[in-house]
């Protein structure tokens, strides 16, 4: 396994963990901090994870 590819990996890994995260923080529906930190949690997820797909394609073994 190549490094990028180990990398693309690494970063869904990580994505997958902030966006269970933030969901679970998102069905709490409480106003405040955690509730904005989690919805830009979601945002920054949904456009990290195109990034990892392609570089984990892109340097597919």
């Amino acid at each position: 396994m190549n490094l990028p590819f180990g990398m693309g990996l690494f970063g869904l890994l990580v994505s997958a963990i902030f966006a269970f995260n933030a969901w679970r923080e998102l069905r709490c529906n409480v106003e405040g901090h955690a509730r904005n930190a989690a919805m830009i949690h979601v945002a920054m997820v949904s456009m990290f994870v195109p990034f990892c797909i392609y570089v984990v394609i892109a340097y597919a073994p």
